[in-house]
């Protein structure tokens, strides 16, 4: 008698295979969209913390991101730094200040230091 396996049970065990791979690959890109959204929100909190001290030190806003040491923070979907708007009205720096991300709209801002995420995530 022969050992071993027959056609058919082997090309069942690569279908059953190809269908959890169908089912598992769209997860992981999904955890890994998720996780580069949430470090990119990340981001954007700590660069919002930064100014909030540098004003408190300085009683002024800053002119850069590289004066409060946030240069080198990028969007990790895009590795694009952040869109800083700090507003003017008549000339005058005002106390509003917007942080954007620079790669996708879903990844939210902070708008004076309020979080706007477009989803409950």
């Amino acid at each position: 008698m022969k050992k071993g396996f027959t056609l058919i049970e082997l090309m069942i065990v690569v279908v059953i295979i190809g269908i959890l791979a169908a089912i598992a690959i769209p997860k992981f890109s999904d955890v890994s969209e998720t996780a580069k959204r949430n470090a990119c929100r990340a981001n954007m909190r700590t660069i919002a913390s930064q100014e909030v001290i540098y004003f408190a030190s300085n009683n002024s806003k800053y002119g850069s991101a590289a004066e409060i040491g946030m240069d080198g923070v990028q969007c990790a979907t895009a590795q694009l730094p952040y869109d800083v708007d700090i507003a003017a009205a008549g000339g005058v720096t005002s106390t509003s200040i917007t942080i954007t991300c620079p790669a996708a709209a879903s990844h939210g801002n902070i708008d004076n230091g309020i979080a706007s995420w477009t989803d409950s995530n």
